[in-house]
């Protein structure tokens, strides 16, 4: 009883800390927590569906308080609304399109390709301090099926290459990370949705612990980005998605 205890607080830290670095700069739940989970002992089965549900629920929690601190506009119609709702819409449709096609790809060659992708938008990020970028929702299309291609692929990838690339598609630093958070809360939904749908059973005192966990992140994280320099923010920003391909990278050696 005390050892399980134990677990469920450390969940719950594992979700507070890790929903603060991605809600804070776009990327990194998913691929912390459900590493880290597997390596407590719980099956994929039992992992996969919690980080679904928190993640849409940080996503969606911290996009209300990232509106209300003016971090992004997500009024209806706005520009940001309308990236946020085709990204997660169109994300949906990637998302399948990358699950069909892992079937027939031999899953180092994903962790190359997933790797590539998100080192060399890390490194774009970055370079794009001294670059003026406009707007463009062509930029916003390739990046969005770039991201959910690797969603369906491997599970992760969507956040660091969405980010990265709102940024390198002319969208303001706290903009961009807002409307990853808003797009991948739809898309993990729709994940969760389809576990339900598929009789997979949820382990609901670890759905509630780490879900608290995120509810407690999600207005720090708003006020992380409220407070955050543009510019050193786009920085963490690339030198994170930096990490994360690089650890890619490793998995495939």
């Amino acid at each position: 009883m005390v050892m399980e205890i134990n677990t469920l607080f450390l969940l719950f830290f594992l979700s507070f800390f890790s929903g603060i670095i991605d809600l804070s700069l776009g990327m990194g739940y998913g691929f912390t927590v459900t590493p880290i989970m597997l390596l407590l002992g719980y099956s994929a089965e039992v992992a996969v569906p919690i980080v679904l549900f928190t993640s849409s629920l940080g996503g969606l929690v911290s996009s209300f308080f990232n509106h209300r601190m003016k971090n992004v506009n997500f009024s209806l119609g706005s520009r940001s609304t309308r990236i946020a709702a085709f990204a997660g819409l169109f994300g949906i449709f990637g998302s399948i399109l990358g699950a069909t096609i892992s079937f027939n790809l031999p899953s180092k060659i994903l962790d190359l390709y997933i790797g590539s992708v998100v080192v060399l938008s890390g490194i774009l990020v970055v370079m794009s301090l001294r670059i003026k970028t406009s707007f463009s929702w062509g930029k916003i299309f390739v990046f969005t099926l770039f991201g959910s291609l690797n969603k369906g692929l491997t599970g992760s990838g969507f956040g660091p290459v969405l980010t990265t690339g709102n940024m390198l598609s002319g969208v303001d630093e706290k903009s961009s990370i807002s409307i990853q958070a808003l797009s991948e809360s739809i898309i993990s939904f729709i994940g969760f949705i389809t576990y339900g749908y598929l009789g997979k059973s949820v382990n609901y005192p670890i759905l509630f612990v780490m879900s608290f966990g995120v509810l407690v992140a999600s207005p720090l994280s708003a006020y992380i980005i409220k407070r955050m320099d543009g510019k050193m923010m786009r920085v963490f920003v690339g030198l994170l998605a930096i990490i994360i391909g690089i650890s890619t990278f490793i998995k495939f050696l």
